[in-house]
This record gives structure tokens, sequence and C-alpha cells, in this order.
């Protein structure tokens, strides 16, 4: 009987310590999921604001906000305890991604100015300035891929953050 009732209490003891692991884990989906949320919410609003139409001082304003969100979601993100193998690591990935893509949104301020500098120029000289204005766009183009790369594995985290926590 008592081979039994042993037996029975290491089961009930793994239980539990499963149980408890399970709810640390919820607790650690619902931590990740409400710091990346709100940021990535307000990134994606700041980035459907802009259109091809929009003056070079509110873009960089915009980019500087982008950056700076990205910047304050990685920090929050760092800031948590997470200690589940899986959400670490996505955590980890989110950060990383955060922090390209906030210096590729840097980026983006710096070559829109040089685009708008030859701009200027070409428009006083022309022909002097078309190579200046040539490399400018080739450089915007580039950035601009920059900047979708650093933002492109986003989706595929929060889909496995949320497929780790359960999530629909």
């Amino acid at each position: 009987m008592k081979k039994i009732s042993l037996s029975f209490a290491a089961a009930l003891a793994l239980f539990a310590l499963g149980g408890c692991a399970e709810a640390k884990k919820q607790a650690e989906c619902k931590s990740l999921i409400g710091a990346i949320g709100p940021h990535s919410t307000k990134i994606a609003k700041l980035a459907d604001s802009m259109t091809d139409a929009t003056p070079l001082d509110v873009g960089e304003k915009t980019f500087l906000a982008m950056s700076a969100e990205s910047e304050a979601a990685a920090a929050e993100v760092k800031a948590l305890a997470v200690e589940t193998p899986e959400l670490k690591k996505f955590a980890d990935d989110y950060q990383t991604m955060c922090a390209a893509s906030s210096k590729a949104f840097k980026d983006m301020i710096a070559v829109a100015k040089k685009v708008d500098d030859a701009q200027k120029s070409a428009a006083t000289n022309p022909q002097a300035a078309q190579a200046e204005l040539t490399k400018a766009q080739a450089d915007a183009t580039a950035a601009d891929a920059e900047m979708k790369k650093a933002v492109a594995p986003e989706d595929g985290i929060v889909d496995g953050i949320n497929k780790a926590c359960g999530a629909k």
C-alpha cells in the first residue's frame, strides 16, 4: 500500500509542477504579448500615415518616432523575465529585429535628405546634379529594401509567440 501511495504522491507532484510551469508560461505569454502589441500598433499607424507626398520634415519626424518606438519595444521586452526557452528565443529575436528596424528608420531619414538635396540641386543645375540624384535615388531604394528586410521577421515572431501561447 505504501508503494502505491508514494507513486501517487510522486505523480501528483509532477502534475503540480507541470501545472506551475504552464501557469508561468502563460504569464510570460501575457507579458510578452502585452509588451509587443502596443508598440507594434503605434509603429504600424505611423508607417500608414506616410505617403510618397509626405513632406521631408514630417517624414523625418515620423521615422524618428518609429525608431524611438522600436527602441522602447526592445527595452520593454528586454526588461521582462522570460525564462521559457521557446518564448525567450522569440523575445531575443524581437529585440534584434527592433534594433535593426530602429537603425533602418534612421537610415531612411539620412537617405531622404540626400534625395531632397539632390533634387534641389538638379532643379538649379540639372546636368551637374544628375549623377548625384541617380546615386541618391539608388541609395533610397537600397535603404527601403533594408527597412523592409529589418521589419520582415515581425510577423513570424508574433505568429510563433501566438502559437506557443495557444492564441489563435
